[in-house]
């Protein structure tokens, strides 16, 4: 692993557990066991590096879904319900992120530029996985508004999923997942066609 590289994982390590404004570059560097200039050799201040780790979130989310979507044809009901948990454990990889989106991203104009990109690309990609499941018979054809209204659910439902278990003080673990993807399963059961209700009655019966 490269200085840079360390640098990356050990602010990431250090945000989850302090929050980005308790902590600073000098922190960093003494948890790396490095000089500050060494550290300023990489990056010039704690927003770049916040920026870096963004890129970082993108790269490693984008290698996530493809490797689902390699095991799972887009659209299906397993692509969809393995996406969701892989974006879970993705959201608490980067948690402070997550917990901090909104001061983040208002208070750097080039990190809410980058976040709006990625934001409006995974719409966009929340949407033709939709469309997906309609083309193979999965979910019933839907007007424009509904198609849209329903892509941004599924999409604040996947994106602020463990916000909602923390604010509630609840722990992140494999059953508060399981239940999040039990939304997803009840929020795409009023549209299932009658082959996708079998589809999903095979990959496991809804909680009542």
């Amino acid at each position: 692993m490269t200085t840079r590289e360390r640098i990356i994982e050990t602010a990431i390590a250090l945000f989850n557990e302090k929050g980005t404004k308790a902590v600073t570059t000098n922190h960093i560097a003494a948890a790396m066991e490095i000089s500050p200039g060494n550290l300023y050799y990489h990056f010039r201040n704690k927003e770049e590096i916040i920026r870096a780790i963004f890129d970082q979130m993108d790269a490693v989310g984008f290698e996530d879904y493809e490797q689902i979507i390699a095991e799972h044809p887009a659209g299906s009901l397993a692509a969809m319900e393995e996406t969701f948990l892989m974006i879970q454990r993705f959201n608490w990889r980067y948690r402070f992120f997550k917990r901090e989106l909104t001061s983040l991203i208002l208070s750097d104009p080039l990190l809410r530029e980058k976040h709006l990109r990625v934001h409006q690309a995974m719409l966009r990609l929340v949407r033709h996985s939709i469309e997906s499941s309609i083309a193979q018979g999965v979910l019933r054809p839907m007007e424009e508004d509904e198609l849209g209204l329903f892509a941004e659910e599924i999409w604040l439902l996947t994106l602020f999923w463990l916000n909602y278990l923390e604010v509630g003080g609840e722990a992140v673990t494999d059953s508060t997942l399981r239940r999040g993807n039990e939304l997803v399963r009840r929020t795409v059961c009023c549209r299932l066609t009658e082959e996708g209700a079998r589809m999903l009655g095979r990959s496991g019966p809804a909680a009542s």
